[in-house]
């Protein structure tokens, strides 16, 4: 049987103007090693949209919310 874990991930990385592209793809990296640990072994990234309703007053001055999108870092692990 299958188990799964989700691990929230950066949606954008910023590097400085001295690091190359390839030290952003290294911070993914730290966070995929990290969570890999004790079998768990990186299955998908899913972005997922979380959209958070405006609140009563807001949303009577037209305000609609907002929405996020977080990318989901999905690990599978075999028992």
């Amino acid at each position: 049987m299958a188990q799964y874990k989700t691990v929230a991930g950066p949606v954008g990385l910023t590097i400085s103007h001295k690091e190359s592209y390839a030290d952003a793809v290294k911070q993914y990296a730290a966070i995929i090693d990290r969570e890999a640990i004790g079998g768990w072994k990186l299955d998908c990234i899913q972005e997922i949209p979380v959209h958070k309703n405006a609140g009563c007053l807001s949303s009577l001055m037209g305000d609609k919310g907002t929405t996020v999108t977080f990318n989901m870092l999905v690990f599978v692990r075999e028992d």
